[in-house]
């Protein structure tokens, strides 16, 4: 152009431009007026004037040059430009050179990259967790809103050292040891993570936790930096402290429960023992009037009731624990229905029960303990018991079956009642431990819900199952199912219970501080035909020993001052004494029990109230060894 703004020349570049914009050759050819083609060639809506007023500055001398990017609206579409307007003075007239870039790709990548930059912003504004980066220079450059709030009152942050912002966040030595991760993993590129990160802040006595990662990152200047993550895990820090505090609770708690139900076990065992010790004193009367004998009869029965119910609150704990452990051996399953019935028979014989038990004549033998299925077979029994009217009809069954497809031999044990039955909704969790059928005043023999429980568990063990079939108001019928082994080897000859045949008699001393336990026990052994002295105390028990001798010790384990298994111990290491058969009668009946009157010196551990029979056979087996 000239000064005047008349088009003196034009390049073929621009002739395209004015094609592409449908800007005629006319208009904006040599010779045109540039200034007002340009102003007439635009519709209203397009602002012209910021270019036209650059280029009358230029063109008036006022400015030497003048630079505008612009859109310009194609009918296809919209492209952008670049006017550079540039005047030169030369010893001629004036001239301006106005030069058009087309920018429309860089301004494509421009909006483009702009929309990326916001989408990414955004995305780190809204993700759940913080992060922010680090760059060479080991400034903020990047910084989450979640970061924001870890940086809380420092301002500004961006552009701020990060190591004088750590110091001012963290505490020592946590603040150094962040500093040197992120300047390692700078200068190195190793990532470093760390979960369940401990982080205490400055003047702030919470401590924070984290789960926080580091990573190196190539930043668009080319410059390497580092990109940190991190989620804020303190209230599920809190939440796993409070329910560690709740299960540490529970615990206490649970071992609290076990001791209770040990101590409690214990304290009701005692007045058993000289109740039980009574009943069978007075049963020794041959003058016993039929008043007597009923009465004696209730006592007895209710008395082994409450036996039963004692040894359940223990099992609770032991079924609870895992600690029920079965002593294995060749067993034939029909002795064991034997003693069950013998044990659950006055029951069955007070509510006037008919029992039918129907046993093969060829013994079917078990690898079992014997002990524990006959709890599992007086459980059964007593639970038809209760739940049976009177004159109602129980009946035990035993076979042998053999299921096909494979599977071993089993016994099957069979316990059917006609009892009340078991509802629909109890049946699926009658073996859970503290199920019960309803409750009535009609109906106060449910117990505590714990036999069913102990069945389940111990037939499980034996490595059987259990199930139980019944419908409401038409009995009941619990199965066992039991694996059956091979036939008892020929040197084997099971445990018979023969009469005690008359014995020398023996010195017995009995030793506990439950006064009336003593008196009792001392009573009915003499019956028998024993020599007994008593011991209230420990100290006692070791002086009556000097000059007495005894052959058998009966010794409780709870006294006063020196506990029985220390007197036990004592006994054991005089010579004199290591040839006394030490019983161990007590309240404490759990296994552990067991193997501290064990580990004492103790021979035998029988639990209150104990069975009599049971001490006759270890008094028994005293006397045939004696010379």
């Amino acid at each position: 152009l000239d000064e005047a703004g008349t088009i003196l020349e034009v390049n073929e570049a621009w002739r395209k431009f004015a094609d592409e914009n449908q800007f005629t050759a006319a208009n904006y050819g040599v010779g045109a007026s540039y200034l007002m083609e340009y102003e007439t060639t635009f519709t209203p809506e397009c602002d012209v004037s910021p270019c036209t007023d650059g280029i009358r500055d230029v063109l008036a001398g006022r400015r030497p040059r003048f630079e505008l990017e612009y859109p310009c609206h194609s009918p296809a579409e919209q492209r952008w430009y670049m006017m550079r307007v540039t005047r030169f003075q030369s010893p001629g007239p004036a001239r301006i050179v106005i030069v058009h870039d087309n920018i429309t790709e860089r301004k494509l990548a421009e909006e483009l990259l702009r929309q990326n930059h916001d989408t990414f912003m955004n995305l780190i504004e809204t993700a759940p967790f913080g992060l922010y980066v680090v760059d060479s220079q080991f400034r903020l450059r990047i910084v989450s809103h979640a970061s924001q709030k870890v940086f809380s009152g420092i301002h500004p942050l961006i552009g701020r050292d990060f190591e004088e912002v750590l110091r001012a966040v963290w505490a020592e030595p946590f603040a150094s040891e962040a500093i040197g991760r992120f300047r390692h993993t700078l200068a190195t590129g190793q990532p470093y993570a760390a979960p369940n990160t401990t982080a205490p802040r400055q003047n702030i006595a919470d401590v924070e936790s984290y789960d926080w990662k580091i990573e190196r990152i190539t930043l668009p200047d080319g410059q390497f930096g580092v990109v940190c993550y991190f989620y804020d895990i303190s209230e599920r820090k809190l939440a796993e402290v409070k329910l560690q505090e709740q299960a540490e609770a529970l615990a206490d708690l649970h071992r609290r429960k076990d001791e209770f139900l040990a101590m409690l076990s214990h304290e009701l065992r005692s007045p058993l023992a000289p109740i039980s010790n009574a009943i069978q004193l007075l049963g020794l009367d041959t003058n016993e009037g039929p008043v007597q004998k009923q009465a004696r009869s209730v006592i007895e029965r209710q008395v082994g009731q409450m036996t039963r119910l004692v040894e359940d609150l223990m099992e609770v704990s032991r079924i609870t624990t895992g600690r029920v452990h079965l002593r294995k051996e060749r067993v034939a399953i029909g002795n064991i229905v034997e003693r069950a019935v013998e044990t659950a028979y006055p029951m069955i014989e007070h509510r006037r029960h008919k029992l039918s038990v129907t046993v093969p004549p060829e013994p079917i033998w078990l690898d079992a303990d014997a002990g524990r299925l006959e709890q599992v077979v007086v459980n059964l029994l007593t639970n038809a018991a209760k739940y049976t009217e009177v004159d109602g009809h129980i009946w035990v069954t035993v076979e042998r079956s053999c299921p096909g497809g494979g599977r071993p031999e089993e016994c099957v044990l069979r316990v059917r009642d006609t009892g009340v039955g078991i509802a629909p909704g109890l049946l699926p969790r009658i073996f859970d431990l503290f199920t019960q059928a309803e409750r009535s005043l009609a109906r106060s023999q449910g117990g505590l819900g714990i036999g069913l429980a102990l069945v389940q568990r111990l037939v499980e063990m034996h490595g059987g199952t259990v199930e139980v079939l019944s419908t409401l108001g038409q009995g009941s019928e619990f199965i066992a199912r039991l694996p059956v082994v091979a036939a008892l080897p020929q040197k084997f000859s099971p445990h018979t219970v023969t009469a005690i045949e008359s014995r020398p008699s023996l010195r017995v001393l009995v030793v506990d501080d439950n006064e009336d336990s003593v008196e009792s026990l001392a009573m009915l052994l003499e019956a028998s035909g024993q020599t007994v002295r008593t011991a209230y105390d420990g100290t006692n028990a070791l002086e009556t020993l000097l000059d007495y001798h005894p052959e058998v010790v009966l010794l409780d384990i709870g006294l006063p001052g020196i506990d029985g298994y220390e007197v036990a111990k004592r006994i054991r290491v005089q010579p004199a004494h290591r040839g006394v058969v030490l019983v161990a009668l007590t309240g404490y009946g759990q296994e552990s029990d067991r193997e501290l009157s064990r580990d004492a010196g103790f021979d035998h551990h029988l639990v209150k109230p104990a069975d009599f029979a049971q001490l006759e056979r270890i008094l028994a087996g005293v006397a045939r060894r004696s010379p």
